[in-house]
Parts: C-alpha cells; structure tokens; sequence
C-alpha cells in the first residue's frame, strides 16, 4: 500500500472526539439548552472543567473578574468559545505531549499552537472581524497534521523534518516527497471527521497560502500572519524554523491599523504564557 494511502486509512480509522466534546456539541445544538445544561456536561469531565475555568480567566478573554463556575464561564465568554476550548484540549489531551524524537517536541509544537491560536484572536479583535469566536481553535488546529505524521509515520516524518533542515525547504515540499500528502491536507481531513466548522477546516487547509485558492478569507489570513508572527517572537516550535513571508493579500484582507502588529507584542507574549499555562496543565 503506498504511504499516502495508509496515512489517509489511519485518518479514517482515528476516533472521534471524547464523548465531553460531542455531549456538550449536542447540549449547544438544542435551542432549549441553557448555559447550566452545558455546565453540567462540561462538569462531568473534572479535568476539561478545570481547564476551562482557569482558561476563562485568563487575559485571553479579557474579563476582569474571577469566574469560579461553569456556568459563569459560558455566561461570559459565550457557548462556542467554552466548546471551544473543551475542544482544544480533548484534542491535546487525545494526542498527548510526553513523547519525542529530538527532532519533534510535542510540548513545542502545542506551545506554538496555542501561541497561534491567541495571536489569530487577538489578530480578529484588532481587525474587527463579526465572528471571532472561531479565531483561537482555529490557530491552535492549523498544524495538526504534523502531530498525527509524527505519532503514526514517526520514522517517516522524521526524514521530513531532516529534509526540511538540510535543504531549508518549505515543510509541505518534504512531505510531499517523503509523504506524498501534507500535513495541511490530514489537518483539514481530521477537521471534518471532528465535525468542526468548515471555516476551521479551511484555515487548517490553507494557512500557508493565506488565502483560500486566491479567494480572501478572514480567518485563513489571520491564521497565516498570526503563524509567522509567533515563528518571529520564537513561541515554541512547530518542527521548523522556517520563517515565511506573508502573502502580501492578506493586508487587504484584514485592514488592521497602522503599528498593531508591533503594538500587541507586549500583549501576545503575557496572553501566550497564560494561554499556555491553562491548557497545558
């Protein structure tokens, strides 16, 4: 069987999310739900609840009280943005971060993740976008393909990564030598089997280019600057020290006011630790 088949056969069989992601997905989906429905789901599961609360304190979301329940949590931040971040961290927890090849950390890789997952929020508050909510899992799935490579082709993946160190080639050029199929390409796929929004699944499929086939898109062009910003400020390690340069479109697309990139540096570094520190606990 070629190795591209038998990634994409493994795609298929990886399970779905745990039950707390899908029972809460239900909860949200009913009209008639109110934000204690979903605490108590989310509750059930001490470990996501316990994330979520110190998350929802966090700078990420800028309240400044002390949310101490669920249900405050869903109250204030919203119900997507709590699903969301049951999501991230079952998906972080369901792949772990113990492991390593010297060439891949995986606590790096979520390090940068959600270093990316707070820059493409902050980049969607700054440019004043309608529908931020998906902004922050958005950033933290865009490289997820490179974590299923490593747990399931880990030999293989490998060679990518030396491949990408010796010539300083773009990642998806050596996995499509090595691989026959790239990590943005298993990224969007595991997206849809999660059933996540098709906005998500497309940032995940096109963040490099920042655009999707030429076409503009909010979150895609977030999701690309906001990787290359926390490449540039060295907030953990996607596998790669490659810097790219952005795609001169997506100026356009995001309108962000002159000086917000160099202003929010300050503020992307104290949400990132935080960030950080919540979810990888």
């Amino acid at each position: 069987m070629r190795l591209d088949h038998k990634i994409l056969q493994r795609v298929d069989e990886f399970p779905t999310l745990p039950t707390v992601y899908s029972a809460l997905s239900q909860v949200i989906a009913n009209p008639r739900s109110t934000a204690n429905d979903a605490a108590i789901v989310i509750a059930a599961d001490q470990s996501s609840a316990a994330k979520v609360l110190k998350a929802a304190n966090s700078p990420i979301y800028g309240y400044s009280g002390r949310i101490d329940t669920i249900t405050k949590a869903i109250f204030f931040i919203g119900f997507t943005e709590v699903q969301n971040l049951v999501a991230a961290i079952s998906i972080i927890d369901m792949f772990g971060k113990t492991s390593t090849n010297g060439l891949f950390n995986p606590v790096e890789f979520w390090k940068h993740s959600i270093a990316v997952g707070v820059i493409t929020r902050l980049i969607g508050k700054y440019s004043g976008s309608s529908n931020p909510e998906n902004y922050f899992l958005a950033g933290i799935l865009h490289d997820i393909g490179k974590l299923f490579f490593f747990q399931f082709v880990p030999k293989e993946f490998s060679t990518v990564l030396a491949l990408v160190a010796e010539k300083q080639i773009p990642i998806r050029v050596a996995e499509r030598d090595v691989l026959g199929i790239t990590h943005t390409t298993v990224g969007e796929i595991l997206a849809q089997k999660w059933q996540m929004p098709s906005s998500i699944s497309n940032s995940i499929r096109y963040h490099i280019s920042g655009t999707i086939d030429g076409k503009a898109d909010e979150l895609t062009a977030s999701v690309h600057l906001a990787n290359i910003i926390a490449r540039c400020l060295s907030l953990g390690n996607a596998g790669d020290d490659i810097i790219p340069e952005p795609n001169e479109m997506i100026w356009d697309i995001l309108k962000l006011p002159k000086g917000t990139i160099v202003g929010m540096q300050q503020q992307i570094e104290h949400d990132y630790q935080e960030a950080a520190a919540s979810i990888l606990l």
